[in-house]
């Protein structure tokens, strides 16, 4: 019964039981659907239209009366339903698990169920009064709030509306928009600024919750609940591995997956259809805590996953309709969450325009222009003075002017709210929904719009149009994903709980989990190991479950630790955890030391985990948390035996004492519900490793030689592979396999030495890779360019292919270098095409052309 309601319909329970005494509504917006009768026989108060019923059997104001609501929920049986009013406590409490009816705007649609909400919370949301004078139960912070019985209603049906123009399904979308908002009065639109939008019951618009999450699989936020008939949803690697894969159809194979599951829930009413995802701000700083949502540091990466991702969330179908809507987030250079007594909400990124263009928009311009996203979301830092949600630079001239977007922009939650309150850039209400909506924000991740609004429309801050501008753009997605068209006319409406979690799906999830896992050291061929031989598991992550999601994840059908993994393959498997992740206790140590010592090879899981890094939570140093590695030192003392070492962590670790020491390292970042399995297979050899580092892993000092608050690329050391000068303890793109490839230039004599600068086109590289070893396997095969420009990058990847192989085969791939690829941007921000030397570094390959 988990999903969130705005509580519209204000139902009177009346106190009469003659036959077909009608419950009317009042301050709803009446319509037919509201209409409800009181029949004496059966002592049901039912809905005249359709027959659901609030069923008020046995009903009295005594403690412990029944309140039963039934046809709220089509996955829901009536049992879950029984609800009880308490009248020394003014609750309504569900008799099965003691939860509360929440009485918050958390929004969701007509024909869903009142949301449940732990009482021992003590909320004022979950109070609600009973009133022996007209026979309701209100909100007891509001009494225009009443319970809801669930009434389902359809958009355009009923003849008040369904010969309007917005209903007509033969207009296009435009015109159909344009007469639904110009039907609406003004308080009705501003009541659609904020996430929670509220209905407009007269012209038959639900309300919608504009807020689900996606991030890596259907997740816990508002507009998403889990429960019913619905399986739990697929839960993928977190990003930080899905940019590892370097494998883009697969991204794409995911987002359709995902965007399927979204539909079938939708359908449930058990999800929204609009996602605050992907997260592409570049990893630019490794302490960053929210840096495990990214694909990593480097701008083309970034961009090739939202194309990816958002084709296959917002797939059209035969009659154009969006499947779901991704929101491409947070723009812009936001990557800081709270360091040095500075936290999001009151941070200033000072950006160079050079590095604004060259690294921090392209994963932007990429979701808008290439990946065609319905939405993105503004930041809660200010850029240059300006707040993210109030910028009308970078939302206005830059997105819609330049780029072309047609979407809506959102505000991350709270931060329209912020730049009032903690920018400081405004000095009143009124003001700051002025700068929100006229710098390109037009919809609220909060309740400042929705409560401020009127303020400045009346003082003439703003004025209708502005209102209109913004519900437009709105009410167009709500259009395109199909919302006031009949269910059928879209071919989603046959998804199922049959198409949620499917074999497929977690076959899906495993692979990518699989392709995920990075190989960076395997010395002496330690790995694959040996099943038969006995082996010690161990070390804080090594049971880890939930962890091995991230952030931002949903609940899991299942979870594979890596105990569980290894345990699935080898016969003699022992354990002993050793620490935590903070591992401040070494009380364990003496433990897995002789588990050490009992086994013919030993695997060590370390890493980090949300206590660690998280949103709201940067880290201060990267090296392993507390005593890990004087963990790593007592094993290998302890054993001369091979010893592997996983590190499971979203975000860069230190960890040069394991490469000098450990016989083989692997990284598995946060691999999802099947990571365990993943890790086994990939270290008992059933799946060759492919995965290469989506970022550079620093030395530890690396924190000391930079502050976080500089947003400065090139600022010594510099960031980045593209401009880190120091020595990495792995570098990014870096990736070992069980076997091994040749890489050979073809048709070498055919690429260009000179070109002329106003004659350059595009040059094609075709590269044949060949498996040269025993074993079959692949690889991610990256293609950089380097610049004579010393204000350039030192190296830029510009293409990647992935390719699978069999021992002895070879493929031949091609690398289009466009002129885009051999532009430079200056210290002004413009791309310019110079004079100079430019090397193609393919592997081991390179080729230079000279433009004169």
């Amino acid at each position: 019964m988990n999903v969130y309601t705005y509580l519209l319909l204000c139902i009177p329970l009346a106190l009469s039981y003659d036959s077909e005494t009608n419950v009317q509504v009042w301050t709803c917006d009446g319509g037919p659907r509201q209409q409800w009768m009181m029949d004496s026989q059966s002592q049901e108060i039912k809905l005249k239209s359709d027959g659901n019923c609030l069923d008020i059997t046995n009903w009295s104001k005594d403690n412990g009366a029944n309140i039963y609501i039934y046809g709220c929920h089509p996955t829901d049986k009536p049992e879950n339903q029984q609800w009880s009013y308490n009248p020394t406590t003014h609750t309504i409490t569900s008799k099965m698990d003691g939860k509360c009816v929440d009485g918050s705007d958390s929004g969701a649609y007509d024909g869903t169920n009142v949301q449940q909400w732990d009482c021992s919370a003590g909320a004022q949301n979950q109070q609600w009064i009973y009133n022996s004078t007209d026979g309701t139960f209100h909100y007891g912070m509001d009494k225009t709030k009443c319970l809801d019985a669930g009434s389902s209603v359809a958009t355009c049906q009923g003849a008040s509306v369904e010969n309007l123009p917005f209903c007509d399904t033969k207009l296009d979308v435009t015109a159909r928009v344009k007469d639904l908002v110009s039907r609406m009065n003004t308080s009705e639109k501003i009541a659609q600024l904020g996430t929670a939008a509220k209905g407009v019951a007269r012209l038959t618009v639900p309300p919608y919750q504009w807020w689900s999450e996606a991030l890596h699989g259907v997740s816990h936020s508002p507009g998403v609940s889990f429960g019913g008939q619905i399986p739990n949803a697929t839960s993928f690697p977190q990003v930080i591995n899905l940019g590892a894969t370097f494998d883009s159809p697969l991204i794409y194979q995911m987002g359709k997956v995902i965007s399927t599951e979204a539909r079938a829930m939708y359908n449930q009413g058990r999800a929204g259809l609009t996602f605050f995802a992907p997260n592409i701000n570049l990893y630019r700083d490794p302490r960053w805590g929210r840096g495990q949502e990214t694909p990593g540091e480097d701008p083309y990466v970034i961009s090739q996953y939202v194309i990816n991702f958002a084709h296959g969330m917002q797939e059209e179908n035969a009659n154009d309709f969006l499947k779901t809507v991704v929101t491409c987030k947070h723009y812009a250079a936001y990557d800081l969450e709270n360091w040095n007594g500075t936290d999001r909400h009151h941070f200033n990124a000072i950006v160079s325009d050079q590095d604004l263009v060259e690294t921090y928009l392209p994963g932007f311009e990429a979701c808008v222009r290439e990946g065609n996203a319905g939405s993105i979301m503004c930041s809660y830092n200010a850029v240059n003075g300006v707040p993210s949600c109030a910028n009308n630079f970078l939302q206005n001239t830059i997105v819609r002017e330049q780029w072309g977007f047609e979407g809506y922009i959102v505000s991350d939650c709270g931060a329209i709210s912020n730049i009032l309150s903690t920018h400081h850039y405004t000095s009143n209400n009124a003001d700051t929904v002025a700068a929100g909506l006229r710098g390109g924000c037009d919809l609220d991740c909060g309740s400042f719009y929705p409560s401020h609004a009127q303020e400045a429309i009346d003082d003439k801050t703003i004025t209708e149009a502005d209102l209109d501008l913004a519900v437009t753009r709105l009410f167009t997605y709500r259009m395109r994903l199909g919302m006031f068209d009949p269910p059928n006319d879209t071919s989603y409406h046959i998804l199922s709980p049959d198409d949620v979690n499917t074999a497929d799906s977690q076959e899906l999830a495993l692979k990518l989990a699989q392709e995920s896992i990075v190989l960076l050291q395997n010395n002496k061929s330690v790995l694959p190991l040996d099943p038969k031989l006995s082996v010690a598991v161990m070390g804080p992550n090594s049971d880890a479950t939930t962890t091995m999601q991230g952030n931002y994840h949903g609940t899991a059908p299942f979870l594979i630790s890596p105990i569980d993994g290894i345990k699935s393959m080898a016969s003699n498997v022992t354990t002993a955890k050793g620490c935590d992740v903070k591992c401040t206790d070494d009380s364990g140590f003496k433990e897995a030391v002789t588990a050490a010592q009992n086994a013919q090879a030993v695997i060590v899981v370390v890493g980090l985990d949300g206590s660690q890094e998280s949103e709201g939570h940067d880290r201060n140093d990267i090296s392993l948390p507390g005593k890990q590695e004087d963990f790593l030192m007592a094993i290998r003392s302890a054993t001369k035996n091979p010893m592997i070492v996983v590190v499971m962590a979203g975000g860069p670790v230190d960890i040069s004492w394991a490469k000098a020491n450990a016989d083989a390292v692997l990284w598995c970042g946060y691999p999802g519900q099947s990571g365990g399995k993943a890790i086994a297979q990939v270290i008992y050899g059933e799946f060759n490793p492919s995965g290469r580092l989506p970022y550079t892993i620093y030395p530890k000092d690396y924190v000391n030689q930079i502050s976080f608050f500089d947003m400065g690329m090139r600022s010594k050391p510099g960031r980045t592979y593209k401009f880190y000068t120091g020595d990495a303890v792995y570098p990014f793109g870096y990736g070992l396999s069980y076997t091994t490839f040749n890489f050979t230039w073809s048709e070498l004599e055919k690429l260009p030495k000179f070109q002329v600068l106003d004659e350059l086109s595009t040059v094609q590289y075709q590269v044949t890779v060949t498996n040269t070893g025993s074993k079959s396997g692949a690889v991610a095969v990256l293609a950089y360019m380097t610049y004579s420009d010393v204000n350039a990058p030192m190296k830029q990847l510009f293409g990647f292919q992935r390719v699978e192989l069999n021992p002895k085969e070879n493929a031949t791939l091609f690398f289009d270098a466009g002129v885009e690829t051999f532009k430079t941007v200056d210290t002004g921000g413009n791309k310019v095409l110079k004079p100079g030397s430019y090397t193609v570094k393919i592997e081991d390959l390179t080729h230079t052309i000279t433009l004169v």
